[in-house]
């Protein structure tokens, strides 16, 4: 059986990171650990876990990998539609999803950088975050700011930030000794429709873009939105 959150939160992940380069404040080159996804499952097995695995989710508008929020052009022509990922994690009987924004560490992703290996990366820190925010494991070293977070205010982001930040309320609330099962009941709710009502920020993003694309007579109906 898994560990709870209060344990994991307590486990050292730093000697299984690796490096990778990343810049400061000033732009300076520096080093930043990052926990890989198969160390990350490694260490989930070793606390208890049976079963680890995650895949990717496909956007329902795009039947891709990529998830886009809204599309922008630079002064200089580049173009991105500052793309998320989603994937859904498998641990043992806990089933959850998670969404990442689609980056170069920092860095927006446009267009012309684009490309397998980027999207394959986002879909491993989108589990590797996910891990941490639900059970606790490699929490600490998100906190600490790995490149992603920094002061950005999620507020005037996408739907998906609101989720990310709900996502962290729960957390946060858990890791102060309220119990996930506790939670539940308060809300009056069970684990399978927390999972429900979780999906819906993918299909509001869905309708979002709906009305947005509307130009008359040929709408989306609601319901086809995710």
């Amino acid at each position: 059986m898994l560990k709870s959150f209060d344990e994991l939160i307590q486990v050292d992940v730093k000697p299984f990171c690796d490096l990778r380069d990343a810049k400061d404040e000033k732009g300076n080159v520096i080093k930043v650990p990052y926990l890989s996804w198969a160390k990350c499952a490694k260490l989930l097995h070793e606390n208890g876990a049976s079963s680890v695995w995650y895949a990717p989710r496909r956007c329902p508008e795009t039947n891709t990998y990529l998830w886009p929020q809204a599309k922008i052009t630079t002064s200089k022509g580049r173009t991105t539609e500052c793309w998320f990922v989603s994937v859904e994690i498998h641990i043992d009987d806990l089933e959850f999803s998670y969404d990442m924004p689609l980056l170069n560490g920092s860095l927006v992703v446009y267009e012309d950088t684009l490309n397998q290996l980027r999207i394959n990366n986002a879909l491993a820190r989108a589990f590797v975050k996910g891990v941490a925010v639900r059970t606790g494991l490699g929490f600490d070293l998100w906190a600490e700011g790995d490149g992603d977070d920094g002061e950005d205010d999620l507020s005037r982001h996408s739907i998906f930030a609101i989720k990310e930040r709900l996502e962290r309320l729960i957390t946060m609330k858990e890791r102060n000794g309220l119990d996930h099962n506790d939670l539940l009941r308060g809300l009056g709710i069970n684990e399978k429709q927390l999972v429900q009502l979780m999906g819906y920020f993918s299909k509001l993003d869905a309708l979002e873009k709906a009305v947005s694309n509307a130009a008359g007579r040929n709408l989306l109906p609601v319901e086809n939105c995710g």
